[in-house]
């Protein structure tokens, strides 16, 4: 797990590819919430374990099991 510390709001959420899923929202203790468009059109709520390194203002998160985060675009394009 990373050091909470590292992480701010507006922080771009990157998947293992790059894509762009969202960015930072709040932040917690143990999670953070990642909102997808402006204004939010959905959001996620992520474990500070899903993170796997953060790069600048870029937050790369592990692929996991459980609720798939489509790419922003991508879920730009649907109803």
């Amino acid at each position: 797990m990373i050091d909470p510390g590292e992480l701010r709001e507006g922080m771009t959420v990157r998947d293992g590819k790059g894509r762009k899923l969202g960015t930072v929202a709040t932040l917690g203790d143990t999670q953070f919430e990642l909102e997808q468009g402006w204004p939010a059109r959905r959001d996620f709520v992520l474990t500070l374990h899903m993170v796997e390194r953060v790069e600048g203002q870029d937050v790369f998160i592990l692929a996991r099991s459980g609720t798939p985060i489509p790419p922003e675009e991508e879920a730009a394009s649907r109803p």
